[in-house]
């Protein structure tokens, strides 16, 4: 496998990542020992039940709040998931951005907002979202 952008953290941030890319790159983030954590947002989430999945999924402390200053608070938070670095596998983005494009939105800057907290603390940091989305650019190719 030629260089990746897990090599440097200085490639962390939120981009978007077809599933089909997903099982390889997985692969390539677990052989730098990176964590990888996994959110299914479901077809017909609004955004609280989004929120409340995220927290889930993503093993949340139980002051988790289910909003959106909680979700940065737990994103940016050297506490939650200790590792050398992180990349989280948001599925299920696409029907959000269809029903409640403006919750999409906010959700979107949130996880850009704590990708460049995490990325300016010397955290590696990614966020891979299975739908384009407006400010995302594209994971780089290998």
């Amino acid at each position: 496998m030629s260089s990746h952008p897990f090599k440097s953290g200085d490639t962390s941030g939120a981009y978007f990542l077809p599933a089909a890319r997903q099982p390889a790159i997985e692969a390539a983030a677990c052989k730098e020992r990176l964590r990888v954590l996994k959110a299914e947002i479901s077809p017909h989430a609004s955004k609280d039940k989004a929120l409340a999945q995220l927290g889930k999924d993503l093993g949340f402390p139980i002051w988790y709040g289910g909003n959106f200053d909680a979700l940065f608070d737990c994103l940016t938070d050297n506490d939650w998931q200790p590792a050398k670095g992180h990349v989280l596998m948001i599925n299920g983005t696409a029907a959000l951005r269809a029903t409640d494009p403006e919750d999409f939105s906010t959700l979107i800057e949130v996880f850009k907002a704590a990708a460049e907290t995490r990325k300016a603390a010397g955290s590696p940091f990614w966020i891979l979202l299975d739908a384009p989305a407006r400010g995302i650019p594209p994971f780089p190719e290998a």
